[in-house]
């Protein structure tokens, strides 16, 4: 059973962490399957797990795993009742099959099923689509698990490479030992209810609704910080104010990032923070283009350049909204907030 379970897990398999009854969840890390083994007898085979994952996923903070293993939980006790149970179950299991032809293993632990899908993938950390993103390959482990089961699985379950624990056929969940007055029957034993056929299917056709979920999540983040920057310029609606990174960047021609710099900080600058009249802004921006059009021409040309200016400062005065702060440009532009802190 033990070398069943190994089987889905891509080289190197040791070291890995796993984690029994003794360790009371604790992991600990193991070398071979006879160390693991050894543990599990031990523990009396109660609460024995393996990491889906090897221990080493990271180097220097950089990630270099790849998510190649999905791990779905259904508890019954987030059901009212086993036909609920059976209907997430069987949603789950044509899910799968239909995004990507998989065929996963299904384990009875005893409060539920746990449903295992070794996957192809890649190391999202290096795609550029999504490197922009805080680590998405961990992301993609909880986003798989919420989308393959129709947001029906466990919501207190978040896997991670860390946390990605496979309980082991053969062994006992020791909270259904316990309810059993401390029987181990089969109430209570991990059992196989369906063996994964070999297969590996890509996770190809979940990236493009990965990247939709992760980038809207991402813009919700970006709103919530523009929220609280306004919030905080409310403060001063009656005073002008000066933020010295900005009031450097009004002073120091660009080659790059005009455009960026005049819509997202310039003109909100000016006009709801420096609170100053719009022809006001207006000279002052201008005067800051024609600096910047020295250092490379303005595209497509000055003429629309001075359009765009003048476009800006009227959507400053309809939104209210204030410039994005430098943690907010970090986020959005990296490049425009290196030229701009670098000095």
């Amino acid at each position: 059973m033990f070398d069943f379970i190994l089987s889905h897990f891509e080289d190197p398999i040791w070291p890995r962490t796993i984690s029994t009854h003794i360790t009371e969840g604790r992991q600990v890390l193991v070398y071979s399957k006879e160390e693991a083994l050894a543990r599990f007898k031990q523990a009396n085979y109660l609460d024995c797990r393996i990491n889906a994952y090897p221990d080493y996923t990271e180097w220097q903070g950089i990630n270099r795993q790849a998510p190649n293993f999905i791990f779905i939980d259904l508890d019954r006790s987030n059901f009212k009742t086993e036909n609920e149970v059976k209907a997430a179950y069987n949603q789950t299991i044509k899910n799968i099959k239909e995004f990507f032809g998989g065929n996963p293993t299904v384990l009875f632990t005893g409060n539920g099923v746990h449903i295992l899908q070794p996957v192809q993938a890649i190391i999202l950390e290096e795609e550029e689509i999504f490197s922009k993103f805080e680590k998405p390959s961990r992301f993609f482990l909880l986003f798989a698990e919420r989308y393959l089961s129709n947001n029906k699985s466990d919501p207190a379950h978040n896997p991670s490479f860390k946390s990605c624990l496979i309980r082991i056929p053969g062994s006992y969940n020791s909270k259904c030992v316990e309810r059993n007055n401390g029987i181990a029957d089969s109430t209570a034993e991990i059992r196989i209810i369906q063996k994964w056929d070999g297969h590996r299917p890509k996770i190809n056709p979940l990236l493009s609704k990965f990247y939709i979920s992760i980038a809207g999540k991402k813009i919700a983040e970006l709103n919530k910080l523009q929220e609280t920057m306004n919030k905080k310029i409310r403060k001063y609606s009656t005073t002008s104010i000066s933020i010295n990174w900005i009031e450097s960047l009004l002073h120091t021609p660009i080659a790059d990032h005009r455009k960026f710099a005049s819509y997202w900080i310039l003109s909100r600058y000016l006009i709801n923070i420096k609170r100053i009249k719009p022809d006001q802004a207006y000279a002052i921006m201008k005067d800051w283009s024609l600096r910047c059009n020295e250092i490379r021409s303005l595209s497509p040309s000055i003429r629309e350049f001075d359009n765009k200016i003048r476009n800006d400062i009227k959507e400053a005065i309809k939104t209210g909204k204030a410039s994005i702060g430098d943690k907010l440009l970090k986020n959005m532009n990296n490049e425009l907030y290196r030229m701009v802190f670098s000095k």
